[in-house]
Parts: C-alpha cells; sequence; structure tokens
C-alpha cells in the first residue's frame, strides 16, 4: 500500500512539473510570436516585468549600493524587436565610513558604472528578445539654490551587439574602459550632453525628465 502510494505521488509530481515545463515553453514561444509580430505593447510590457524582476533580485557580491540604486530606476524610454532605449537615474555613492557619511565617488562615476551593467543586461538577460544595438541615457538630479529642480544627462551611451560581443566585461569594474569602446557622450563643463540628438530611438510621447520625476515621486 506504501509503495503504490509513493508511486501516485511521484507520478503525480511528474505530471504536475511536466504542465509547468510545457506551460513555460508555450508562454516563452507567445512572448517570441507577438513581439516578432510587432507587438510593440507585448515588448513594453515584457520590458516592465523584467525591470521589475530585476529590482526584486538580490544585488550582486560586490555591487557598490549607489549602483544598485541607479539600476532600480530603469525606465523604458523606447524600443522595438532590434533596439531599446532606456533611462537611469545616478546619485553620489555615499557610504557611512566610521560612523560619518562620506562620498566616495561622484555622480558621474556611478553614471558610469551603472551603464556599463544596464547595457550588458539589455544585451544578455532579457528574455524572448536579442536587442541588435542599446542605449542608456544617465541623468542625476541638482537642485539650486532657489530650490529649482532639474535632472541634467551625465552621459549617453549606445553599443551594438557586435561590438558588445568582443567587449572585456571582466573590466566592468574600471567602466571607462567599456565605455570608450561604445559611442559614448559624456557631460563636461559648459558641455551638455543631450541623449534626444542622433539618438538610437526617439519617442515624441515621452519625455525622459518626466520619467525620471515619476520615479523620484
Amino acid at each position: 500500500m506504501g509503495l503504490g502510494f509513493a508511486i501516485v505521488i511521484c507520478l503525480a509530481i511528474f505530471l504536475i512539473v511536466g504542465f509547468m515545463v510545457l506551460q513555460a515553453r508555450f508562454a516563452a514561444r507567445q512572448w517570441r510570436r507577438v513581439i516578432a509580430a510587432g507587438d510593440m505593447g507585448a515588448l513594453a510590457e515584457l520590458l516592465d516585468q523584467t525591470f521589475e524582476a530585476w529590482r526584486n533580485s538580490r544585488p550582486p557580491r560586490g555591487l557598490a549600493p549607489a549602483d544598485w540604486r541607479a539600476m532600480h530606476t530603469a525606465a523604458l524610454i523606447a524600443a522595438d524587436r532590434e533596439r531599446a532605449r532606456v533611462s537611469l537615474l545616478a546619485e553620489p555613492d555615499v557610504r557611512v565610513v566610521q560612523g560619518q557619511r562620506v562620498e566616495v565617488g561622484t555622480a558621474q562615476d556611478v553614471a558610469r558604472r551603472a551603464a556599463v551593467r544596464m547595457v550588458e543586461r539589455l544585451m544578455y538577460e532579457v528574455p524572448h528578445v536579442s536587442f541588435t544595438a542599446v542605449q542608456v541615457d544617465v541623468h542625476t538630479e541638482y537642485r539650486s539654490a532657489d530650490g529649482t529642480v532639474t535632472n541634467p544627462c551625465l552621459l549617453s551611451t549606445r553599443a551594438t551587439r557586435e561590438v558588445a560581443s568582443w567587449s572585456d566585461w571582466s573590466a566592468a569594474g574600471d567602466a571607462s574602459v567599456l565605455l570608450a569602446e561604445w559611442d559614448t557622450r559624456e557631460a563636461a563643463p559648459g558641455a551638455p550632453v543631450d541623449p534626444s540628438v542622433d539618438a538610437l530611438l526617439d519617442s515624441p510621447e515621452v519625455d525622459p525628465t518626466e520619467v525620471i520625476r515619476e520615479r523620484r515621486s
């Protein structure tokens, strides 16, 4: 009796697991089919779900908290079947050292590292789609003496899958090395970056600054 019951339980587990695997494969096939057919709403939904899954995951070992927070602000600006443009919001890397808050990295430092990690994720960690090129724009928040808040763009980088395939991802600790290999523009005094100029994808319906303010609210 005991052996028969155990066999029934094993068969039930096998059937349940098999059903779940088939359901996952069907769902994956359905995602690929509708995206390949040009359903941009489905693509946007997929990316939103992917970004949310990244936010709920554990941070990689050794990743600076400021970099992880910047990754959490990822928002889709525009996308099609082959390309994606995403914006991030970076802040200075401030940590508590011997009981005191110390800035160990500028917002520009965080922007560089977060941009590289986001390019890697967009290229290799988005399910059911394989982008041939991506653009990542990283902004920061600046509050003037009169209380006015602006979100200047610190850098904008574009990378193709071909170039990314030759990139030395083991050098990601020095983000400047990888950014130099890609089409990257960084802000400098008197030379701001407008990420919409020659953008990989343009979206007149989406204002990146408004997207950033919504994430901050």
